[in-house]
Formats: structure tokens, C-alpha cells, sequence
């Protein structure tokens, strides 16, 4: 009798939940948890990594946790005026070791490799610490050797205030953005990663030591202070360091998830450097070889927003000024267009449209000389992340078609316009 009032129960339930699940919002709620399911399946949970906001599942051996993802790409270049293409591979691997420390604290240390130094191509993204404009994911180092890149110690009180000190990723904590922020899933362009008009601190990958705190007083309302060595070297810590405070709004027009940064940086120099030997892509500086511009500040200020505006597709925008008479390139603005799978029917697929526009400082252009015609560099870039079978959005394996098109490469107006095709390879584990 038991069983039958029970099993009556139950086909109730599942008659009346059905019926219910034609409401809207009944269908949104079912789509979310159907994405946590993903998440967690296998008994795998989801861990945020700090560098760039990459998502990795994790796996748990005696108290620690690991995680990782590879990378394989290839790109190709055909300029407007060469009937000859070129091409560059490149391969990327990094692995994540987490231990827990007491209640709230964690350490962390993290393991990169990469072979392939990319394609040399003089775009405006590039002088800004990335040894190429078109692959964020290729780092300065091109060896067979593992790189320990980060190491940390991280503490978390009340959900509140959180801080991290150690080796540092910078870009891991500022100018965050939904949409163009992991070179990994979605835009591979230095110029929608990160704002190139940010001199960021650090070694040429922007790793650091120094110490970052972040302060929730709302749900919605955060703000994060930082202080980093200025050139990563560990010689004469912050004699000349890179400092940053960011502002994060999160908001929900219209009921649709938004967030806005807002942000101001400061650099004292570029500390250390060869002055003798300058060169372009190291110092950033509107004249090379002005040795009191290699000892100028920098300083700036930007934004980053990401909006969704219906359930499948966001639109972004970023926006920096620097000092125009040590920067080469000292106004950026960007934005984008981000499609999530479910318009396509693939819940796992992601697509992205960006545009990005750099401009030369007055300084730099006279530095050039008078037959030199300065442009803004056009940067745009089409991807589409597609996850394999049962891939989900951030784990398992996905591949990505990438095209890219640069109009005034380097801001020069002369130059021919660039036209980058490739594909990403990417899984996690």
C-alpha cells in the first residue's frame, strides 16, 4: 500500500513538474542547473584560477588539488602586398597545485610550459609586454624547460575581504572582463585580452611579486588595491613599483547580468633596464633610447564592461588612456559581441566578434619622423569555440577556428593590412 501511495506520489509530481516547466522562468532555472550538473559531474567541482579567469575542473590526491589545461595553435599570415603566406605553431601547457591552509587560506603554485615563439608581426598590441599581437597565449619563454609562474598564498575572510601575496599574475585580478579575458576560450588577441593601454608591471608575462586585497562591502559593489614589483625581477622590490586600484559594479539591467570596471594605475619606471641597448618591444617608451623616459612614470585610467542583453548573447567594451609622452601607443577602445551556445542549440559552444582601435601617442609619431603617415591600428577578430561531445563550457576538449585582421599594423599607415587565420586546440584536465 505503501508503495502504491508513494509511486502515486511521485507520477503526480512528475505530471505536475512537467506541466509546470512550460513557464519561462521554470525553463531558465532548469538550464542553469542542467549547467551546474556539467560542472560537477564525475565528482569534479569547478575551481577559479586567477590567472586571466580560467576555469579548469579539478582533481583531489590527499588533500591537494590539481588542474591544468593544454593548448595547441597554429596561425597563419597573409599581408596585402606579399603573395608569399607565413606560419607559426605554438604549444602551451599549464598545471595548477592548490593545498588548503587552515579554514580560509590556500597555497598555490602554478607550472607553465610553452615552445613557439609565434610569428614576428609589428602590431600596437605587441610593445606592450606581449612578444606577439596575435596569440596572448604565447608567454616570452620558448623552451623545454617547466616555468614555475605563480606562488602564492591566498585568504579569504567572510566572503568579504580576500588578499593574495606572492608571485603573481596581475592580469588575474584587474581588468577583468566576461567576455574577451581568456585567451584559452575566447579571443586570442593580446588587444582583447588585455587593455594594451595599460603598461602593467612585471615580467614581460606580467608575473610579479606583490600583494593584492579586495574589499566586498555589497553583493554587488567591490574594490581591488595592488602592489607589484615594477619589473619582476626581484632586484631593489619596489624601488619603482606598478601599483593599481580597480572599482567593480555589478549590475542587472533589465534583469540581465552586467558587470563595470572602472580602474587607475601607476608605474614609477622601467627599473633595471639595459639602457644602453634599448629596445622597442621591452620599454614601451615614445622615443627608444631617451634613457629619462626609461625612468619616467606611466600612469592611466580605464574601463571594462560586459552585459548580457538576452539569454544567449553580451556585448562588451574596453576603454584605456595613458601618458602620451612615454607611451607609444596611448588611447585604446574596444568592444564585441559574444553568442553563448544556446542560440546555436549547443549549450557548451561559445562565438565572439570584437573590434579594437590603438592610437599612436604625438610623441611616438614624432619620433618616427615627418615622412611617416600615422594611422589608428584597426584590429578585428572572429572566433568560435566548439566543444567536442560531452565537452563542457570549461572542461574536456574544444576547438576553435580563429580569423583576424589588422588595417595600419603598427599604426603606420603604409603598411599592409594583415590578414591572420589559425585554430586553437584546447582540453582540460
Amino acid at each position: 500500500m505503501l508503495k502504491s501511495v508513494v509511486f502515486a506520489l511521485a507520477f503526480s509530481f512528475m505530471f505536475a513538474a512537467t506541466a509546470f516547466a512550460q513557464d519561462s522562468e521554470v525553463q531558465d532555472l532548469k538550464r542553469r542547473v542542467e549547467e551546474l550538473e556539467k560542472r560537477v559531474e564525475d565528482g569534479k567541482v569547478v575551481s577559479e584560477e586567477l590567472a586571466h579567469k580560467k576555469l579548469h575542473p579539478v582533481h583531489s590526491i590527499y588533500g591537494l588539488t590539481f588542474s591544468g589545461s593544454i593548448t595547441a595553435s597554429a596561425h597563419g599570415v597573409k599581408l596585402s602586398g606579399d603573395n608569399e603566406p607565413s606560419g607559426e605553431g605554438a604549444l602551451s601547457a599549464d598545471l595548477v597545485v592548490e593545498s588548503p591552509v587552515g579554514e580560509s587560506g590556500r597555497a598555490v603554485i602554478v607550472l607553465d610550459f610553452q615552445r613557439g615563439a609565434g610569428m614576428a608581426l609589428n602590431f600596437a598590441t605587441a610593445p606592450n609586454g606581449n612578444t606577439t599581437g596575435y596569440n596572448a597565449d604565447i608567454e616570452s619563454f620558448n623552451d623545454t624547460n617547466v616555468h614555475l609562474t605563480q606562488a602564492y598564498y591566498e585568504h579569504e575572510a567572510d566572503g568579504r575581504f580576500s588578499f593574495s601575496i606572492g608571485q603573481l599574475d596581475i592580469t588575474g585580478y584587474f581588468d577583468g572582463n566576461e567576455f574577451a579575458n581568456n585567451e584559452k576560450a575566447q579571443f586570442m588577441a593580446t588587444v582583447f585580452v588585455n587593455n594594451p593601454a595599460i603598461e602593467f608591471g612585471g615580467s614581460e608575462n606580467f608575473y610579479s611579486f606583490g600583494a593584492r586585497a579586495t574589499c566586498a562591502p555589497t553583493e554587488n559593489i567591490s574594490v581591488t588595491l595592488g602592489a607589484f614589483e615594477g619589473d619582476g625581477d626581484y632586484t631593489d622590490t619596489f624601488d619603482k613599483p606598478f601599483l593599481m586600484a580597480e572599482a567593480d559594479f555589478a549590475f542587472k539591467p533589465f534583469g540581465r547580468d552586467g558587470n563595470y570596471r572602472v580602474y587607475y594605475w601607476y608605474r614609477g619606471a622601467r627599473p633595471d633596464e639595459d639602457t644602453s641597448t634599448p629596445t622597442l618591444d621591452a620599454n614601451n617608451v615614445a622615443t627608444p633610447g631617451n634613457t629619462a623616459l626609461l625612468n619616467a612614470f606611466n600612469n592611466g585610467v580605464g574601463l571594462s564592461i560586459d552585459q548580457m542583453v538576452t539569454e544567449t548573447v553580451g556585448i562588451w567594451l574596453r576603454a584605456g588612456l595613458q601618458r602620451e609622452t612615454v607611451a607609444q601607443f596611448d588611447k585604446f577602445v574596444g568592444a564585441g559581441v559574444n553568442v553563448t551556445g544556446e542560440f546555436f542549440g549547443r549549450a557548451n559552444d561559445q562565438m565572439g566578434i570584437g573590434y579594437g582601435a590603438s592610437f599612436m601617442s604625438q610623441a611616438y609619431e614624432d619620433f618616427n619622423g615627418s615622412g611617416f603617415e600615422s594611422a589608428p591600428e584597426h584590429y578585428f577578430e572572429l572566433y568560435y569555440n566548439y566543444a567536442v561531445e560531452h565537452a563542457g563550457v570549461d572542461e574536456g576538449f574544444h576547438i576553435s577556428p580563429d580569423f583576424q585582421f589588422v588595417v595600419n599594423p603598427g599604426g603606420d599607415k603604409n603598411a599592409d593590412s594583415a590578414f591572420i587565420y589559425g585554430i586553437r586546440l584546447q582540453t582540460y584536465f
